[in-house]
């Protein structure tokens, strides 16, 4: 009985240390018959700017790296042939970081999920060529594991900007008419 209520909890610990998602919201740039399918095939461009709030925050939390995030999100993008670079007729991706928080390396191994969770947060905007907004949804990923194996800073970071990647390019795809592989 012990043993199947240590694994019961153990596993739930796990499922509950990690989180990531999408939310869509209808905004006054997109009509709300729009709201939740546009058709996007593909994009010109993906760039990454913070708000002035996240821009503070990352004073306090320095191991988060803006350009690694990026790089991320571009690197899932083009596996799945979704940007174009020489194309400024495309639309453009932007993310918008509005919030991050990252531990120090002693309290995600010493605390673990005690010391609270890493996390990013940020709108994934798309523009037209003129700047007009066309869509926008915001994306977040935690990670509260700790611990020698899962605390440490590069394997939480990574984690942190793999999952936001996924679910942003995920979420992008999802808009996408049926689309023929291009290999």
């Amino acid at each position: 009985m012990n043993k199947k209520l240590t694994l019961t909890v153990a596993a739930a610990l796990v499922l509950a240390g990690c989180a990531s998602g999408v939310t869509r919201t209808p905004s006054a740039a997109v009509p709300l018959q729009q709201a939740n399918a546009p058709a996007y095939t593909q994009f010109a461009s993906v760039t990454l700017s913070m708000t002035p709030d996240a821009k503070a925050k990352a004073l306090d939390n320095l191991k988060f790296n803006p350009d690694q995030l990026l790089d991320h999100v571009r690197r899932a993008l083009e596996a799945k042939s979704l940007i174009v670079a020489n194309d400024a007729a495309l639309p453009k991706v932007e993310i918008v970081v509005t919030s991050m928080r990252v531990r120090s390396n002693f309290s995600a191994v010493m605390w673990g999920f005690m010391a609270g969770a890493d996390s990013i947060e940020g709108d994934i905007v798309l523009t037209d060529t003129s700047g007009k907004e066309l869509d926008r949804f915001v994306v977040s990923a935690s990670y509260a594991l700790g611990g020698l194996a899962g605390g440490q800073d590069d394997a939480r970071m990574g984690w942190l900007y793999e999952k936001f990647a996924q679910e942003a390019v995920n979420e992008l795809a999802k808009q996408q008419p049926a689309m023929v592989s291009q290999r």
